[in-house]
């Protein structure tokens, strides 16, 4: 958060005022959850328990396929609503889980592009906290996110964030609660990312660029 006045966001990302002092700055996504039920749906995965285990042996971008998975179109950073998905480098024994993987690295790679241009306008010692249904249930997808930023990434056990954190901007706008930081939060698992498999997904934020381009 900042001062409204003062903060310019980068190119593809918004900024929301929150009250007469504070504005928030930050991207959007078309892609997430839907991209994780979509593969669940039309590629006939197997138990939650198997595809979290299949997709958690894979190495990290190991399948040799690039995926652009806009398949609701793109928000941030392009705002590109007509854009669809796509998937390049399938081959004859390419696998269900495979593609799977490969799309939510896909979904990793473009939070990582909002992420570079976010990272900037926050303070050194900021925190990357994950909240949603999908990442709740997926240990491998958080893990691949964290990654994909090369930032650890805590895990928000409040099922509702957003909810919760309007909430608490009105209880603080009547006075109801003092000090807003001072509010305590409920935070899971800290997943820390790899050197090595983030060095990868550099590169493969690179090939999905090119592609996008490309297609």
């Amino acid at each position: 958060m900042g001062r409204p006045d003062t903060l310019t966001p980068p190119r593809g990302l918004w900024r929301y005022r929150v009250d007469r002092t504070r504005s928030v700055v930050g991207g959007a996504t078309s892609e997430g959850g839907n991209v994780y039920a979509w593969c669940r749906e039309v590629l006939r995965l197997g138990s939650d328990d198997e595809l979290e285990a299949a997709l958690a042996a894979l190495a990290p971008d190991a399948h040799g396929l690039t995926v652009l998975p806009h398949l609701a179109g793109e928000r941030s950073p392009g705002w590109r609503g007509g854009r669809r998905g796509a998937i390049s480098g399938l081959r004859l024994d390419t696998t269900a889980v495979e593609i799977t993987r490969a799309a939510l690295e896909a979904v990793a790679l473009r939070l990582a592009m909002v992420y570079g241009l976010l990272a900037p306008c926050a303070s050194a010692d900021h925190a990357v906290v994950a909240s949603g249904g999908a990442l709740g249930r997926s240990r491998a997808w958080t893990q691949i996110i964290a990654d994909a930023l090369g930032h650890t990434v805590t895990s928000s056990a409040e099922p509702e964030a957003t909810s919760r954190g309007v909430a608490l901007l009105a209880l603080e706008a009547l006075g109801v609660l003092p000090d807003l930081a001072a509010v305590r939060q409920t935070l899971g698992e800290t997943f820390t990312p790899d050197r090595a498999h983030h060095a990868r997904f550099r590169d493969a934020i690179e090939r999905q660029r090119r592609f996008d381009e490309r297609v």
